[in-house]
């Protein structure tokens, strides 16, 4: 077990926070149970910290069932689950000056500019018919999910070089967000930290899409105005490009589903636990809630609970738009795409392009439909081991 991500934050006389920032799992610990947690984090064993403890106050403690009880919470992490992102392990002087000032200043002038353009322009702005590069859909619906995936890792390789500047590993790892899988950067160390230095590498992303946005936007903006002469082919693969990367940017301005923008106003507001002190006083209200959730309600601070009655307003209405999307988009688009990719499998002869093509687009559609469920499991899987 690993307990390097854990972050303690005195909150009382003798009330310390515990838990792991990363996934929402914080538990109430007596200044006993602060200290323990900083010999585990020194790699001292459960004997060897109770005896520690002991000579320092006296006190007799159980340190394995207090490590169990962080376990039960979901606090600890395994071996495999604490290994870092070697682009984290990037010496902080490398890519420190990707986030002064200067770098700053390009990062917002980039959006400003873009949204200039696309105010001056509108024919810039992105639709969906911009994902169809080639008259082939099946290559089309390939090429764009290649050029997603390079981009996802561009933003979250942001992440971790953001965390790299201010000295904080990372560790890239498969979530989910409500129906959508993502691609996350783990930045636990941040709340370790100050919060205004921990604005940067949760931006840092956003950041970095503002500039392929820009680099995407403006040949298209030059080539409208006739200042420069593109082929066909290099401006539909800029306009999917700039539907990837608009689409990846309001994705984040979506915090309820605990994006890069919630962190910053969970940071902003100072909460520490808001996602799961908002989520289980919605939960109460339909049915009961379980002895530990209602602890971690009864525990929770009065910061949390505060914003809490706002931010539920937008959690919930979260979850109704994305059931609505589910209901008239995703399960519509998937029931076609299905019936299409099935109906060429039974009847175009096996091997044939026709064929592979039915076979790939059912791969990609079973993907995006199953992947956050497989997800899902695996989570819950973890929490029980």
């Amino acid at each position: 077990m690993s307990l390097a991500h854990v972050v303690v934050r005195k909150e009382g006389e003798d009330e310390y926070v515990v838990g792991d920032p990363a996934s929402g799992n914080f538990v109430v610990v007596p200044e006993l149970g602060a200290r323990l947690v900083e010999l585990f984090v020194a790699g001292r064993s459960a004997e060897e910290a109770a005896a520690q403890l002991h000579r320092e106050t006296g006190e007799v403690i159980d340190a394995a069932d207090f490590l169990e009880v962080l376990r039960e919470a979901g606090i600890t992490r395994t071996a495999e689950e604490s290994r870092h992102w070697s682009v984290s392990r990037i010496p902080a002087r490398w890519v420190r000056p990707l986030f002064g000032p200067i770098a700053w200043t390009l990062y917002a002038a980039c959006l400003a500019v873009t949204l200039v353009m696309f105010v001056i322009e509108p024919s810039l702005r992105p639709t969906y018919e911009d994902t169809f590069v080639f008259p082939d859909i099946v290559l089309s619906l390939l090429v764009t999910n290649v050029v997603v995936i390079a981009l996802t890792f561009l933003h979250e390789s942001w992440h971790a070089f953001a965390g790299a500047a201010v000295g904080v590993p990372s560790r890239l790892r498969l979530e989910r967000r409500g129906i959508f899988p993502v691609l996350e950067t783990d930045l636990s160390g941040l709340w370790a930290l100050p919060p205004a230095k921990r604005y940067g590498p949760f931006l840092a992303g956003m950041a970095i899409d503002s500039v392929v946005l820009f680099f995407a936007v403006a040949p298209r903006y030059a080539w409208s105005r006739g200042w420069i002469d593109l082929p066909p082919m290099l401006i539909r693969i800029l306009a999917m490009v700039v539907l990837s990367q608009v689409a990846k940017l309001a994705f984040q301005t979506l915090a309820y589903l605990r994006t890069d923008m919630y962190l910053v106003m969970a940071t902003a507001t100072g909460c520490g636990n808001l996602h799961q002190v908002t989520r289980l006083s919605l939960k109460r209200l339909v049915r009961r809630l379980t002895p530990a959730e209602q602890n971690v309600l009864t525990t929770a601070h009065d910061r949390d609970l505060r914003v809490a009655r706002w931010y539920r307003l937008l959690y919930l209405t979260g979850l109704i738009w994305m059931v609505w999307f589910t209901v008239h988009f995703l399960l519509p688009s998937a029931k076609v795409t299905f019936g299409w990719a099935f109906g060429v499998l039974l009847q175009a002869p096996p091997l044939s392009l026709y064929w592979c093509e039915g076979l790939v687009l059912l791969a990609f559609t079973s993907l995006n439909v199953f992947l956050p469920l497989g997800v899902a499991i695996r989570n819950r899987r973890r929490a029980t081991a």
